[in-house]
């Protein structure tokens, strides 16, 4: 009585039935989770070279030598040719608004995004300043990852069916049963999330100058990145 009890809770009270079709005999149904953490070992980084000028040829001349002079000084933080992507230069007239609030336009603006995979995070905070130093405008974005992502994604949802067996055996235990063969794995959710504390990445670090305005230097360093694992499945119970 109190297995089918049990049983009848299951049924009314997990969301993963609501689509699937259950056995007629007697089952549980079981979600694992898992979670595995590592250390991050590689840096993507986009910034964002900006230049107004009277004309728009000597905008985008400025950017381009903003540009040529980041690609120059790669080769002093281990960053090869094939880390690097330069998205297209957009020239664009600048506008503004005069005393009257009307829009006027006020020279030139060329910009363009380049993006920079970073192998060495040691040499994260000295590769920042060496971008302000040739001119960068703004660091849009940096998302610390790891270069082993799909094995610890593997991990997690490996850990995470060992922990729907595991639970599915003891509460079958519990009430004198078995837990028999996998009748259905209904789904499975693998993700990540890359924090340092509750944030999950650093975008839009706008530059003034040559500093940075935003949290004290080194403290935008990730201290780890998650992977989550769940998985639904349906077990057949066998009665001792």
């Amino acid at each position: 009585m109190m297995l089918k009890s049990l049983l009848l809770l299951v049924l009314c009270t997990s969301s993963a039935m609501a689509a699937t079709s259950l056995p007629d005999n007697r089952h549980i149904v079981v979600k694992g989770e898992a979670v595995v953490r590592t250390a991050p070992d590689r840096a993507d980084i986009t910034l964002e070279f900006e230049a107004v000028k009277a004309e728009s040829v000597q905008a985008k001349q400025q950017v381009d030598a903003q540009v040529n002079g980041l690609l120059a000084g790669l080769n002093n933080f281990s960053i090869d040719e094939k880390s690097i992507s330069a998205g297209r230069i957009f020239v664009e007239p600048n506008m503004r608004y005069d005393e009257n609030d009307n829009q006027v336009k006020d020279g030139f603006r060329a910009t363009r995004k380049v993006k920079v995979s970073l192998k060495k995070l040691s040499l994260l905070d000295g590769f920042l300043n060496f971008a302000l130093k040739v001119g960068v405008t703004q660091i849009d974005q940096i998302q610390l990852l790891s270069t082993k992502a799909s094995d610890y994604e593997q991990a997690a949802l490996d850990k995470a069916v060992a922990n729907a067996k595991q639970q599915g055996s003891r509460l079958a235990s519990a009430f004198e049963a078995k837990l028999g063969r996998v009748y259905s794995i209904q789904s499975q959710e693998v993700g990540s999330h890359f924090g340092y504390g509750s944030n999950s990445n650093i975008e839009r670090i706008m530059v003034t100058g040559s500093r940075i305005n935003t949290v004290p230097e080194g403290k935008y360093l990730q201290e780890s990145i998650t992977f989550r694992a769940s998985v639904n499945v349906v077990f057949d119970l066998v009665l001792e």
